[in-house]
């Protein structure tokens, strides 16, 4: 069986919350079934544009049964268990096997405590055996100056398929779409360079702004998989400025933002992120306007 698992586009969901960190069940619900409405492939949940690692676990795991119920096979959904305390990503991946995710993903554990490489792929080992389900590393500059290097141990390992690629050094990425012969499962993580990650091999993208604008991401994809490539070009120029002002907001504050301008309470980040005040609204909706996103 192939490692190439997902393709597409997969929006790193958002986590709607109240000010008390508790979880806007009908919000979640409702942003999930937007998007499964244009057609996306599936969702990284809990990741870090869903807040995973300041969340309680009981949210993690409420937010993931939700999307688990309202995909129930129109859609993958991969949940991102890692947390500070690796206990808790064990148990995140095994609640994530027993309620029928498609797969799990992980941040490389602690990266103060300079846990070697054998240390990292054993806490990998470690999530497989817990969930029994694929796994994706989430590739960043944690995992050290050489992803490549890295991934060459872990692709080796039972279950893990590959990784979520969120770094800007695209040699490497295409250096690790060439290993194992060619069957490793690469998603990109850039959201302003999907056609770069796309250009390089990689099989689909995952992204922050995705939720805002899964229609778009999907033009791109498609256009570039149909050999379009000016099209997929002058799409991800599109999308380009509207990320740009969500950047100049703070990312996950700004799309949450959005959400609630577009009538679906998706609440604030969590506490002590940014909270916008109204000149800062309207500035936010100015500019996005002039991005050619309506609010």
């Amino acid at each position: 069986m192939s490692n190439k698992l997902f393709s597409g586009i997969m929006p790193a969901l958002i986590t709607p919350i109240n000010e008390d960190g508790s979880l806007k069940e009908t919000s979640a619900d409702k942003i999930i079934k937007l998007q499964l409405d244009t057609g996306v492939q599936g969702f990284y949940v809990n990741g870090a544009t869903g807040e995973g690692l300041f969340l309680s676990e009981d949210v993690r795991r409420r937010m993931v049964e939700i999307a688990v119920e309202a995909c129930a096979g129109k859609a993958h959904v991969i949940n991102h268990v890692g947390a500070v305390d690796t206990q808790q990503a064990v148990r995140l991946a095994a609640h994530a096997g027993e309620i029928g995710c498609d797969a799990i993903s992980s941040l490389v554990p602690n990266y103060v405590a300079k846990y070697t490489t054998e240390q990292i792929l054993d806490y990998y080992r470690r999530l497989h055996d817990a969930s029994g389900l694929p796994v994706l590393v989430y590739c960043t500059n944690l995992v050290g100056s050489e992803p490549y290097a890295f991934m060459r141990e872990a692709i080796k390992l039972p279950g893990l398929i590959g990784c979520k690629y969120t770094m800007f050094d695209y040699y490497s990425m295409h250096r690790i779409t060439e290993l194992n012969g060619g069957d490793i499962n690469v998603i990109n993580g850039p959201d302003e360079m999907l056609i770069c990650g796309l250009t390089m091999g990689a099989d689909g993208g995952i992204g922050s702004t995705y939720n805002l604008m899964p229609e778009r991401f999907l033009r791109l994809y498609n256009a570039f998989r149909a050999g379009r490539f000016e099209e997929a070009r002058s799409t991800q120029f599109e999308i380009n400025k509207v990320i740009s002002v969500l950047l100049a907001h703070n990312c996950i504050a700004a799309i949450k933002l959005a959400f609630t301008l577009m009538g679906i309470d998706a609440g604030d980040v969590a506490y002590p992120g940014k909270r916008f005040d109204k000149a800062e609204t309207n500035e936010f909706i100015k500019e996005m306007r002039e991005a050619g996103f309506e609010l």
